[in-house]
């Protein structure tokens, strides 16, 4: 046979080799990569269950075919890596007393270790799982990595216990993802870089180790409401496409959410932090939800971008910093009822979105005041003056509030009183001119005569009518304009004694 009939007839054999594959469903588009799925020699699941009960199992680049169930705790331990099952695999209620390690290996279907206990390390990196990976109420006593790990379907831990420490490094969930009521201690719990395609479901977890989801991304609903974390929670960088929900969480040391994306809500109501909170150079394109929050210690906002609402009624803020933090001018800051103690954010940031409420501003007053920021109080209080003059309905409240905002701006804009000054003493002057008020004046008309009620205007106005050439009722008009002089003049001095004093 020569040199070419030798290559027709092999690549002949490859493709009988691949049809024959294909139509057996040996090769999976998800199980290993065509040119290693040759190399795995094929076993019974029978073979391995028979293993199992008697002596160490070790496999590495074998196909398993038919189901796999194991009722028997498991004294020795198991090691099946590199490998592939074709059919089901089921270890629920089993207790692993032995080394359980199925590094790159693929479960083409549904994989069920409810009520299993792992008493010492698994190992599961690198691992795909096409069909559903359930591992509801799983215990993992000597720590537990899946770090690279696929999960094709649904991936279900709710209620499971991971001792030591727990890694899901780069781990991508395809489907949704079920960790509720779950508990982590030892170390660490590692969900750094992984992926979330689906609904990642975390509600009231505790985290009693360091947590980490810094570079996740989660693109649907991501929902922490009453988790608790003891040593720490790091968010770094992570990104939140959708609904992001912590509500009554509790965080106890420091949390950070620094540079993370917040596309949809992200809602931290009744949410508690014991230690300081980072959220710098993060970015709110919807609402930031921090309602009834208690913000124990300081809380970064220096840089964050919000979009849409910043809503903090009723929250507890002990120092909070918006150094260089920006908010669209369809934003809204809601601070009803909130209790500020340090709140670092310069009036001229907040002053066009901030959602009238009484207790907000005097909250907000009180603040600049205690801060030391004199200008930033008196510009926040005549802001709540002119507000709340303009809700008034029109009464005697409402002119007085009218005459002091005219008058001297509510007691926090002492030129106003200059203003008002000026306004007076032309009134009068217009008023002694139009009636000719001043004696001696019967051959001068027009400004010239405009000009001299002006002078004496002045002079009735800062110093005394009395000796004026003012005739007939005119003489009262003039005491009139001294009284209002006087107290116009008080109420500058007054006004600008408190702005310098503060």
């Amino acid at each position: 046979m020569g040199l070419r009939e030798g290559m027709i007839l092999r690549i002949c054999l490859m493709l009988a080799v691949i049809l024959t594959a294909l139509a057996n469903g040996a090769v999976s588009d998800d199980a290993l990569p065509l040119s290693e799925s040759f190399q795995l020699n094929e076993i019974s699941a029978q073979e391995v269950i028979a293993n199992a009960n008697n002596s160490l199992v070790a496999y590495d680049r074998v196909v398993i075919t038919g189901d796999l169930y194991l009722y028997k705790d498991q004294s020795n331990p198991l090691r099946i890596t590199n490998s592939v099952f074709r059919d089901n695999v089921s270890c629920k209620g089993v207790t692993f007393y032995g080394n359980v390690d199925f590094e790159n290996t693929t479960f083409q279907r549904d994989v069920i270790f409810n009520g299993t206990k792992f008493m010492v390390e698994a190992n599961f990196n690198g691992s795909r799982f096409l069909g559903e990976a359930s591992f509801n109420m799983s215990r993992f006593q000597d720590g537990v990595t899946f770090d690279f790990a696929n999960f094709s379907g649904l991936a279900d831990f709710a209620n499971g216990r991971f001792d030591k420490f727990t890694s899901f490094y780069n781990t991508t969930f395809r489907g949704d993802t079920q960790f509720p009521f779950s508990e982590f201690d030892g170390a660490f719990a590692n969900f750094e870089s992984a992926q979330f395609s689906g609904d990642a479901d975390f509600a009231g977890c505790q985290f009693n180790c360091y947590s980490t989801f810094a570079y996740a991304k989660l693109q649907k609903n991501a929902d922490f409401h009453a988790t608790k974390y003891t040593n720490g929670g790091d968010f770094y960088h992570a990104q939140f496409l959708g609904n992001a929900n912590f509500a009554r969480s509790h965080f106890i040391e420091d949390s950070i959410f620094s540079k993370i994306q917040f596309n949809d809500t992200a809602n931290f109501l009744n949410a508690k932090f014991d230690g300081p909170a980072y959220f710098n150079d993060t970015i709110f394109c919807r609402d930031a939800n921090f309602d009834n929050a208690q913000l124990l210690a300081p809380t970064d906002m220096s840089y964050a971008i919000f979009k849409s609402d910043l809503k903090m009624n009723s929250t507890k803020i002990a120092r909070m910093v918006f150094e260089g933090s920006a908010f669209q001018e369809s934003s809204r800051l809601y601070l009803a009822k909130a209790d500020i103690n340090r709140l670092m954010v310069s009036w001229s940031q907040i002053q066009d979105i901030l959602n009238f409420d009484s207790s907000a501003y005097l909250s907000l007053i009180k603040n600049y005041k205690d801060l030391g920021q004199n200008n930033d109080a008196n510009d926040c209080y005549y802001e709540y003056r002119y507000l709340n003059q303009a809700s008034k309905p029109i009464g005697f409240s409402k002119l007085l509030d009218m005459v002091a905002w005219f008058s001297c701006g509510y007691g926090a804009r002492p030129h106003y009183a200059l203003l008002s000054g000026i306004v007076i003493i032309l009134i009068f002057s217009v008023i002694y001119w139009a009636g000719r008020g001043v004696q001696g004046f019967h051959d001068i008309h027009g400004l010239e005569l405009f000009t001299a009620s002006l002078f004496y205007s002045v002079i009735a106005f800062t110093a005394n009518s009395k000796g004026l050439p003012l005739r007939g009722r005119y003489k009262y008009l003039g005491i009139a304009e001294g009284i209002i002089g006087w107290l116009l003049m008080a109420l500058f001095l007054v006004t600008l004694g408190r702005l310098i004093i503060g």
